[in-house]
């Protein structure tokens, strides 16, 4: 319709001229001007017609999508004011995860080969090859302005209970740890399963201002305290967290509310250091505070006793570019230990743990350790007796009563990798942990950190990728908390490694390990020493 209007319009304009032209009696620039005008009001009655026409659309487009139940109209913007619809909140969630797969190989495990293990990695131990040690998918997004949602689960996960490989030696136990028993097959293995799907986060930040520098984090997520604990093992270069740190907290996480304040500059700080490959952490604010169940994920509070947590970072430029950061980190609460039957025995994180002289088999027969922690003395714990005491007013706490006191402050120091890198981190406290009789748990110091290196090497000249070497030492003395019992730990730890990134969604780690740890996982709590080669394989999506 538009061209027919045009063309009627060039058509009136040269019938104009035609007219005019032949009968003039002006001059020529009286003419001219009077052709100009006439041009001039074609042109403008040519833009009111289309205007027209526009409007006309539009108007029909409206009364198109007027629902059919009679409902009103819906409001149709201009063709010159139109934007695109606002999207649904399902709509601003982005999908992403990762899959590690690992490899470990033991190369001299000593004496006692077959109490190789360590409390961060399930896959380590005899008689393994390949096992998926993360299979993880993260579903997160700003749903509104206000609004941040996170959630991961983890597909690969390995309950406790599940993917044993340690045989039963009931008939035979001296066998277990002997030359000749390593290579024959003794006892009977468990056949359940692993890899379960399991939740990790679950959490919603709500900001409370526009420029999204305070907000509040409900849910389960990471425990503010320690760098390395709130690095996600997908940018990690140690294949497992330091004990020491990591001791705090199972998984990481627990279920919670905290508070995060950090500035709009910092925040983008935070962002680059992942964003750039320089093994970031990501915004777990400047200053952070917050309340959690302090059970561990995925476990429920035992003596409704909240632990607290704060935490203050900071990461400072450098006028040549480098990054480095600082951090001070505590928290405080009580914590109620797992138990399970063991047989009392001495020199627990020794090689020599498990002697049990007579004098100690008399005075503690094999059971659950008793766990040394206020709670029978609240009247609410008691309760009248059954017959025939049914006038006696009985305790019916649990063991472990209200927890025992668990509480630890932690410094922290980063350089970032450009291209050298220094993380070193330290904490020391008191917590659960099982006595030197092994007949009770109560509250003792604990102390240890780690150190690590790296450089970074990005190869422009040949084009393999991206090459991480690093070293890093860890050394911890303290109780095991999350473990049945609470064991001691006594823990040096050397690990030599390289990570490779050929492709930004690729990366290859090989680690060796040498290790002066203790079995943490089951009694007696022997201590070993093992020379341990891993392999993991990561890719990203």
């Amino acid at each position: 319709m538009l061209k027919s209007l045009r063309k009627r319009a060039l058509a009136a304009t040269a019938l104009g001229l035609i007219v005019t032209a032949p009968g003039a009696k002006a001059d020529t620039a009286d003419e001219i001007r009077a052709i100009r005008a006439q041009m001039a009001a074609q042109q403008k009655r040519l833009k009111q017609l289309e205007a027209q026409v526009s409007r006309d659309k539009e108007a029909k487009k409206a009364a198109e999508q007027k629902p059919a139940s009679g409902g009103a109209p819906v409001a149709v913007a201009s063709a010159s004011a139109s934007a695109p619809a606002p999207k649904h909140w399902y709509e601003r969630i982005n999908v992403r995860g990762y899959t590690q797969m690992r490899y470990n190989a033991i190369m001299d495990g000593g004496p006692y080969f077959n109490d190789i293990s360590s409390p961060n990695d399930r896959s380590v131990g005899p008689r393994q090859n390949f096992l998926i040690r993360r299979a993880r998918l993260i579903f997160s997004g700003d749903v509104t302005d206000h609004l941040y949602l996170y959630l991961q689960p983890d597909l690969a996960s390995i309950p406790s209970g599940s993917f044993s490989n340690s045989p039963s030696m009931a008939s035979v136990p001296w066998l277990n740890n002997t030359v000749w028993g390593r290579f024959n097959q003794y006892g009977t293995y468990s056949s359940a399963a692993g890899y379960f799907a399991q939740l990790r986060d679950a959490y919603a930040d709500i900001y409370i201002d526009d420029k999204k520098e305070f907000r509040f984090r409900a849910g389960q997520s990471k425990i503010p305290y320690g760098f390395e604990n709130m690095q996600s093992s997908q940018n990690r270069l140690a294949l497992d967290r330091a004990d020491a740190i990591n001791s705090c907290c199972k998984d990481e996480r627990d279920l919670g509310v905290f508070f995060y304040y950090t500035p709009e500059n910092i925040r983008h700080v935070f962002r680059d250091l992942v964003k750039n490959n320089l093994k970031g952490s990501g915004d777990y604010g400047v200053f952070a505070v917050g309340v959690y169940n302090g059970q561990g994920a995925n476990r429920i509070d035992l003596n409704k006793n909240a632990h607290v947590v704060a935490r203050v970072t900071y990461p400072y430029t450098l006028p040549n570019g480098q990054i480095i950061e600082g951090s001070v980190q505590a928290y405080t609460g009580r914590f109620v230990p797992y138990t399970t039957a063991i047989t009392p025995s001495l020199f627990g994180a020794t090689n020599f743990a498990g002697f049990r002289p007579s004098w100690l088999a008399n005075l503690a027969p094999a059971g659950v350790p008793f766990v040394d922690a206020p709670g029978y003395f609240n009247l609410g714990n008691y309760t009248l007796g059954t017959y025939p005491n049914t006038s006696a007013w009985v305790p019916v706490v649990a063991n472990g009563g209200a927890g025992i006191r668990d509480e630890r402050l932690a410094v922290t120091g980063v350089i970032y990798p450009q291209p050298f890198g220094l993380k070193a981190e330290w904490n020391w406290g008191r917590g659960p942990a099982l006595n030197e009789t092994q007949t009770a748990i109560t509250g003792r110091s604990l102390n240890g950190g780690y150190v690590e290196a790296t450089y970074k090497y990005d190869d422009k000249d040949f084009g393999t990728g991206t090459w991480f070497p690093f070293v890093k030492y860890q050394y911890y003395r303290g109780g095991q908390k999350f473990e049945n019992n609470a064991p001691m730990a006594r823990l040096n730890e050397w690990d030599f490694g390289v990570e490779w990134q050929p492709l930004p969604e690729v990366e290859l780690t090989a680690v060796y390990s040498k290790m002066d740890r203790t079995n943490t996982l089951a009694p007696p709590y022997r201590q070993f020493q093992a020379n341990l080669m891993r392999m993991q394989l990561q890719w990203n999506y």
